[in-house]
């Protein structure tokens, strides 16, 4: 049955990030969709289930990849924002900073007072307070 379902696969899209981030719209949607029993929303709910079935099964990989890079730019910002922010509350013993001059992050110790910088990217020297 494995191998069935591997042979159906081949050459087709599968799941990527757009794809997960549907899914979980999707249940968000569902739990709304039991509290205000919205019909609207039943529409919608099927319509996302669809059309993610539909990218999932897509042998048109060139069309869906274009999509998923799309959806990934759109929210770079937003993931990185969380990337950093994790690392910041997990790393106690540097601090993050940006040189002054080409916005390069620059990762300095924490608990060493003034301390000279030189970014390593563009050699732009300056003091920092860690």
């Amino acid at each position: 049955m494995k191998e069935k379902f591997l042979k159906f696969m081949q050459g087709r899209y599968g799941a990527d990030h757009f794809n997960q981030f549907l899914a979980y719209l999707n249940i968000i949607l569902i739990i709304i969709l039991l509290v205000t029993k919205n019909q609207i929303l039943n529409y919608v709910v099927f319509a996302i289930i669809i059309y993610s079935t539909f990218r999932m099964l897509s042998k048109n990989i060139n069309a869906r990849y274009k999509e998923n890079q799309k959806y990934l730019e759109i929210t770079s910002p937003v993931r990185r924002f969380f990337k950093r922010t994790k690392r910041n509350v997990k790393d106690k013993d540097y601090k993050y900073i940006k040189c002054e001059n080409c916005k390069q992050e620059l990762r300095v110790p924490t608990k060493k007072g003034k301390i000279n910088v030189t970014c390593k990217k563009c050699g732009h020297k300056f003091q920092i307070r860690t």
